[in-house]
């Protein structure tokens, strides 16, 4: 299933993401929306993190977004009150129409960053500027994570002495070890083979268990995290709860007793229970299938209001806001954002504070800014729009993931 610069199809697992050309003019203007004026979007978040990356550290008063078809990362700096981006820098990140997952190393400051390029195989790292984000290549300036691997996405454990790597094209999962004095990535000898493509990724809260999505198996799988990073399968499951699913990326339960799965052909999210990482089949919310087409997935806690899932919609440029009733029980979403808020959502996140939503616009070369604001909620029930920046790459740059730190 290539992905990239094609839109996302529902009736084929070999589909690929199409971009939609849009006016240059949309990528390089600022809408701002007041959350209680007329023509409000509604908004979405994830507890800090993306939806295949480490929880974030510090304040987020950096951004990172990866640009797919423009082959860099664009830099930001984060006004953590107003929760504005500002540019500061774009990076190049490998070959053209590779650059997808990203992850920061945790901590109280985000010391470096990595890029998988699915076009070159390559993971490239960088030192990161605590004050402006600007990106310096380490020495040497990337790893190969294995001929045609087509490396996808990446997740670090809490501890920030692991890296685990989806490689989509070869269906494995590689594991790094990483140097936390300098950044430098060493990569482990034992790897997972035999999957199909692996896609999303995520470490559990505790370091213990990773779980990965194999988009064309439909299975989830889990395993357990040996001493020196090589994993160690527990099981797997059908998303779907039986064959025929396409599952995409994975967010984690705060009380780390669920996961949540976007199903992309489906128009789903299921619902797994986490049991010393096992994995149990719980539900399938909405109860129908649809267009939507999720991709990016994440879970916040939005202040005096409830825990929320939030979901970026491809298929229709949505998100859907999933109030969880209790842990592992989503209410009917509401699916939300006006004309021009949104253009081919994907990658989701949200600052530390729970304050505010950001998502890439794979169609228009933008990132969305929604506010977490508890009146936004009051009605209609789900975050406000608030504005859209460039990442610099174009209006069709294919930006795809983005992550916050510092």
């Amino acid at each position: 299933m290539e992905r990239g610069n094609r839109l996302f199809s529902r009736s084929t697992f070999t589909s690929v993401i199409r971009l939609v050309p849009v006016a240059v003019a949309l990528a390089a203007t600022i809408y701002t929306i007041s959350c209680g004026s007329p023509g409000l979007g509604m908004g979405a978040s994830g507890s800090g993190a993306n939806s295949s990356a480490t929880p974030t550290p510090g304040n987020g008063a950096l951004a990172f977004v990866s640009n797919f078809t423009a082959g860099n990362v664009a830099s930001f700096t984060r006004n953590t009150t107003t929760g504005v981006l500002k540019r500061t820098a774009t990076t190049a990140a490998g070959k053209k129409a590779g650059p997808r997952g990203l992850a920061v190393s945790p901590g109280a400051t985000a010391a470096f960053l990595y890029v998988a390029n699915k076009a070159d195989g390559n993971i490239y790292e960088y030192a990161v500027n605590q004050n402006s984000g600007v990106l310096t290549p380490l020495s040497p300036a990337s790893i190969s994570n294995g001929t045609n691997s087509g490396p996808d996405e990446i997740a670090i454990n809490p501890a920030g002495t692991f890296m685990f790597v989806t490689g989509f094209d070869a269906g494995t999962v590689t594991s790094y070890s990483i140097n936390t004095s300098t950044g430098q990535l060493t990569k482990v000898t034992a790897k997972v083979t035999g999957l199909k493509n692996p896609l999303g990724i995520v470490v559990d809260s505790t370091g213990s268990f990773v779980f990965v999505a194999d988009n064309s198996a439909g299975l989830v799988y889990s395993y357990k995290i040996g001493t020196g990073g090589a994993l160690s399968q527990i099981g797997s499951i059908f998303d779907l709860n039986g064959v025929g699913g396409s599952p995409e990326f994975i967010a984690l339960d705060p009380g780390g007793k669920f996961i949540y799965v976007t199903d992309l052909n489906a128009g789903l999210v299921a619902v797994l229970a986490v049991n010393s990482g096992a994995l149990s089949f719980g539900q399938l919310v909405p109860s129908g299938t649809g267009p939507q087409m999720p991709i990016g997935i994440a879970v916040a806690v939005v202040n005096t209001v409830a825990n929320f899932v939030f979901t970026a919609n491809q298929g229709t440029s949505t998100m859907w806001s999933f109030q969880l009733l209790s842990p592992g029980f989503p209410a009917i979403p509401v699916e939300f954002a006006l004309s021009g808020e949104l253009n081919q959502p994907a990658g989701v996140a949200v600052d530390p504070q729970n304050a505010f939503l950001y998502t890439t616009n794979q169609g228009a070369g933008t990132v969305s800014q929604f506010s977490l604001a508890p009146a936004c909620f009051a009605s209609p029930g789900a975050p406000c729009f608030v504005r859209t920046v460039a990442t610099g790459s174009g209006s069709t740059g294919g930006p795809f993931e983005i992550i916050l730190a510092n």
